[in-house]
């Protein structure tokens, strides 16, 4: 699963920002089409507030700023997904559960 921690990081900012909708659909997702859109979604969102230079929200005057997971880690779920569509979506579960968790301090 490490090889989906930056995917993880980058969901995870959504969550911090009460933004749950993208991992929710991810977590509920019962097609590859679904994890594909949402992903773009996530991606496009992300990269759009570095690009604009904005945070993606503000929480007690402290800027979370978005990241954008690298292709390497896409490329690999999305490869899963095509392998075996059942392996992949537990994947991808497994990848918004561990969204809403906390950060160890070694992930921070």
């Amino acid at each position: 699963m490490s090889q989906f921690n930056d995917i993880v990081d980058m969901l995870r900012r959504f969550v911090w920002c009460n933004m749950y909708a993208v991992v929710d659909r991810l977590a509920n997702a019962t097609g590859k089409e679904v994890v594909q859109s949402t992903l773009y979604e996530a991606l496009r969102i992300a990269r759009s507030s570095i690009e604009s230079g904005r945070p993606l929200c503000t929480i007690n005057d402290k800027e979370i700023r978005a990241y954008v997971a690298s292709e390497d880690s896409v490329n690999n779920l999305l490869n899963e997904l095509d392998k075996d569509l059942v392996s992949g979506l537990e994947i991808v579960r497994k990848i918004a559960i561990r969204a809403l968790t906390y950060p160890t301090k070694e992930e921070r």
